[in-house]
């Protein structure tokens, strides 16, 4: 499978790894579930405090543990279907008991179950207690040397821990809820809780960690120069000098990538006769494929490795908006309400891709077909032609779960590079007798091949190389 093949399988494995950070991974608990389980919290903060509560809350641990043990070695599905919410209930056991590592380890086994959003929020409260604890203890002069640095390390511990949590906590769905307590833990009474939006708390608290990040950064400058944080246009004009200025970045790149594709469709009329000539030899058909570039100087891996070295930039990118998601909260885009959400419509209790999704899709399906080249074969037309219509049927349906903020820069982004194919291509297609064509002269003769042609016809030579060569020929 040559580069130019693979690299459309290699942007489908790619893009669903973005969605995986941004996408929703986990259940909604119902509101149900969620008042009977606060319920049962709120019965163990009115145990109270001292040793008769320490008592109580020992005998409730070993009893959930017992039940938690029965529960996994049975096949029963109902009494399996309680262990996340044992598994929270003993966690805050634990956590009213100030023991953080046994608590922490049990939301950790809750997370994965129904109860994982009220889970995650007990490691994050849990978690940024337990670092504030250790910053306190890393900066007291009366503690040793040996100390300070264990409470260090215990800080750098926990806040990953919390982040980690976080970015969990992040990726449900639009409208999830969830549970957060004040004072923060459970070894602190009395206590209430409070319902709250999962997303909005997630980035909201993932702000300040991603504060001193440098794309987070870049995005607060072009916030300020477009006009500052206040304002809801500064945000989408942000957006497009991002786009802009990324397109100036790969430009030369782009520029190519388009010359070495279009030097590879002039050449493909001889391979089409090289693949006919040599059907029954693969090794002699790839020579004289190998002998027909040395002379054209025509390198195949050249139009796909530019587009592979800007997917950098694309990530960088994609991080940008993922640290900078509180930002965009209320950020409203033309029907977008917030550009931190994903630009989905929901129908018949499915969410389907919103206007802008499908815009997208649009422009990356004259993108391709604006970029496609002619076939060698017909099996190669037939996969150039299902690639056209499954390509970016298959992006939309996977970018769905991503922020719009983050589908907005892309579509920029792709309107930006079919622009420029189009001003690249438009002397070909004057050649070519296409819509831009000038009229064709008197007497029958058609003009000359534009001098643009002619370099595409070479391929992607450095401007020295190729004048050495029109020294040689002029020799």
């Amino acid at each position: 499978m040559t580069i130019k093949r693979a690299l459309p399988l290699l942007l489908l494995l790619f893009v669903p790894l973005l969605s995986g950070c941004f996408g929703a991974t986990g259940v909604p608990l119902p509101m149900d579930r969620l008042s009977a389980v606060r319920d049962e919290l709120e019965e163990l903060d009115r145990l109270g405090s001292g040793p008769q509560a320490e008592e109580q809350l020992n005998a409730k641990i070993q009893a959930l543990e017992s039940e938690i043990a029965q529960a996994e070695q049975s096949k029963d599905r109902l009494l399996r279907a309680q262990i996340g919410r044992k598994q929270l209930l003993l966690g805050y056991c634990w956590e009213r008991r100030g023991v953080w590592p046994d608590a922490q380890q049990a939301y950790a086994a809750a997370a994965r179950s129904e109860y994982g959003s009220v889970a995650l929020f007990r490691t994050v409260q849990v978690a940024e207690y337990a670092a504030a604890e250790a910053k306190i203890n890393r900066s007291d002069p009366n503690l040793s040397a040996e100390a300070r640095a264990e409470a260090s390390e215990t800080l750098n511990v926990q806040n990953q821990r919390a982040v980690k949590a976080l970015e969990q906590a992040a990726n449900f769905p639009v409208g999830t809820r969830t549970l957060l307590r004040t004072p923060p833990v459970g070894s602190e009474v009395p206590g209430y809780w409070t319902v709250a939006d999962i997303r909005h708390e997630a980035h909201q608290r993932l702000d300040k960690y991603y504060r001193d990040r440098l794309i987070y950064r870049v995005f607060s400058f072009l916030v300020a120069i477009s006009g500052g944080p206040d304002r809801n246009a500064s945000y989408i004009i942000a957006i497009v000098l991002l786009a802009v200025i990324a397109k100036l970045i790969t430009t030369p790149l782009s520029s190519a990538q388009f010359r070495s594709m279009r030097a590879m469709q002039a050449i493909q009329p001889e391979l089409k006769k090289i693949q006919e000539k040599y059907k029954d030899d693969k090794q002699a058909a790839a020579r004289a494929q190998m002998e027909l570039f040395k002379k054209h100087n025509v390198n195949p891996a050249s139009s796909c490795l530019p587009m592979l070295v800007q997917m950098p930039i694309l990530i960088w990118v994609y991080y940008g908006i993922r640290y900078f998601i509180f930002r965009f909260e209320g950020v409203h885009f033309l029907y977008l309400k917030s550009l931190a959400n994903p630009d989905v419509i929901a129908i018949a209790g499915m969410f389907w891709p919103g206007p802008l999704l499908l815009l997208y899709g649009l422009s990356m399906y004259f993108s391709q077909k604006l970029l496609a080249t002619p076939a060698a074969t017909p099996e190669q037309q037939q996969q150039q032609k299902l690639m056209a219509y499954m390509m970016p049927v298959l992006l939309v349906m996977v970018l769905k779960n991503l922020p719009a903020a983050f589908i907005l820069y892309w579509l920029l982004q792709n309107v930006l590079m079919t622009g420029h194919q189009y001003l690249l291509l438009r002397p070909e297609r004057q050649a070519a007798g296409g819509p831009d064509a000038p009229a064709e002269p008197k007497g029958g003769q058609k003009p000359p091949p534009p001098k643009a042609i002619q370099r595409l016809a070479q391929g992607t030579q450095s401007g020295k190389k190729k004048r050495k060569g029109q020294e040689r020929a002029k020799k």
